[in-house]
């Protein structure tokens, strides 16, 4: 009888300590509109994706700036292989779609102005960027490291042991099939999802309607089994490439690995050479995503510049194409985040909580701070980041000094924003907020969309190297003098430490 009334008191213990737990368990939290005007801000709008929170996660974030008829788009990627496309700037959901198998892992998406590229398993997919209808499929020669990355003739592919692939793409118009007209942003279909727990109901930016809808065609890529071209690199890639820029010879492209950072081209004129240009080699491994600032000039020879950082604490400014040193900043401290340029500042967060304002055409600093874990965005007078904590800091971009701060540990998933202004939040369970500066209606745009086209060098043949090579050791973290201009191409005859 003991041993019963016993057992019932723990089946009994147990229950109650079960419910007080779900009782008590985190819910997914709104910033109020309250609460974010008393720091300056506009919730703009959020949004609950398609998720099941008991079996899923959300696993990837990615911002691609819209060109001609379609919206910048903020794709929400989850750990059972769906791909969720939200317009950037009302919330509203343009598409959801299941690519691939849930059993196999899938890498963030790449895209360009018309497709998405899809990585689940060993399948790449690529994707109507309009409205997720999968267009083309193939099996991957090896095993992905990373997210693919898109031109307008190519998808990248960088898989483990250092191969680079490029598999060409090739569209052709569907015949008579009639013109669609794309959903405004005003009746995009919403989610249906149930509100989470204790929130205000769904909210999405109403957008101004547009004065024309302008017709969508579709159309269909041509299923290639041509092998793709194949670029080989030194060491392991440890991040997603990047697309830098083209001009009239050759797209570029860059990537880190453990042993540097690497560039390669494609041929645009013989389209069957995809080569190393040339290696930056560091003294230790680059675990992070390069990243590229676009010329501010359409001059010939205006290249712009690719940064680079390594776990030594070493940042590393080069010419994109021609790979000339511009200067390097010897930090002193791992460096695991990416780079982040923005217009004529360059921002660097350390693994042990330092940040860096660097001058992007000299390396000089303009200021530094403590206790940032991440970079969020950036306006014209405030840069947001994150720090240690979680927590969403506002520092002014002048001086650096702590500004504000907004309670925002709760919302683990916080966005890196190079592109706009806007402040992307989420939680693992697939609540999105998208906040801005009460003023900034219209999304303050870093840097243009679209493909970077520079001329060729004009004088000189530039011929790629055929074997990546060791730059020259410099001592010390010299910076360009002040006055010269590091986006120029070298004078004729100037050393390049990396030939």
């Amino acid at each position: 009888m003991k041993q019963n009334t016993l057992a019932t008191l723990l089946v009994g213990c147990l229950l109650l300590t079960g419910s007080l737990g779900a009782t008590a368990a985190p819910t997914d939290r709104l910033i109020t509109q309250q609460d974010a005007a008393r720091h300056g801000l506009d919730r703009a709008w959020f949004t609950q994706i398609r998720i099941d929170p008991g079996r899923s996660r959300v696993s990837h974030v990615r911002l691609f700036e819209g060109t001609g008829l379609l919206p910048d788009v903020l794709f929400v990627q989850t750990d059972q292989a769906m791909v969720h496309a939200l317009d950037a700037e009302t919330g509203q959901t343009l598409w959801a779609r299941a690519v691939g198998s849930r059993a196999q892992p899938t890498m963030p998406v790449g895209a360009n102005a018309e497709l998405v590229g899809v990585l689940n398993g060993s399948r790449l997919y690529l994707l109507d960027r309009s409205n997720g209808r999968i267009l083309w499929e193939r099996r991957v020669t090896g095993v992905p490291a990373d997210g693919p990355v898109l031109t307008d003739k190519y998808v990248f592919v960088p898989t483990i042991g250092g191969l680079v692939l490029a598999y060409p793409i090739e569209k052709e118009q569907l015949e008579e099939e009639e013109e669609v007209v794309l959903p405004s942003k005003a009746n995009a279909p919403a989610t249906n999802e149930p509100e989470p727990t204790g929130s205000e109901p769904s909210q999405a930016k109403p957008a101004p309607p547009k004065k024309v809808e302008e017709p969508y065609r579709p159309f269909a890529l041509k299923q290639q089994s041509l092998d793709p071209l194949t670029c080989v690199s030194f060491g392991q890639i440890t991040s997603q490439p990047i697309f830098t820029l083209e001009d009239k010879k050759n797209q570029y492209l860059a990537w880190s690995t453990t042993r540097g950072l690497f560039v390669g081209y494609v041929d645009l004129r013989r389209q069957s050479e995809f080569a190393v240009t040339y290696q930056l080699r560091t003294h230790s491994e680059i675990v992070t995503q390069p990243t590229y600032l676009p010329p501010r000039t359409s001059e010939a020879n205006i290249e712009g510049l690719i940064f680079s950082a390594s776990k030594d604490g070493e940042v590393h400014a080069i010419s994109a194409t021609r790979g000339a040193a511009i200067w390097t900043y010897a930090i002193g401290q791992p460096v695991v985040e990416p780079i982040i340029p923005i217009k004529d500042r360059v921002y660097v967060a350390t693994e042990l909580g330092d940040f860096y304002c660097l001058d992007a055409a000299t390396g000089t600093t303009h200021w530094s701070t403590g206790n940032v874990g991440q970079f969020i965005a950036a306006s014209q007078q405030n840069v947001y980041v994150a720090d240690r904590a979680g927590q969403l800091r506002v520092l002014d971009a002048a001086s650096g000094a702590r500004i504000d701060a907004l309670y925002a540990s709760d919302l683990p998933i916080k966005f890196r924003n190079l592109w706009t202004d806007r402040i992307y939040l989420a939680t693992p369970t697939g609540l999105i907020q998208c906040l801005h500066e009460t003023a900034q209606d219209e999304p303050l745009r870093h840097r243009k969309a679209g493909v970077i086209q520079v001329e060729a060098a004009t004088g000189e043949e530039f011929i790629p190297a055929g074997q990546p090579s060791k730059p020259e050791e410099k001592p010390g973290a010299k910076p360009a003098p002040s006055g010269e201009n590091p986006f120029e191409a070298p004078a004729a005859g100037a050393d390049n430490p990396f030939e």
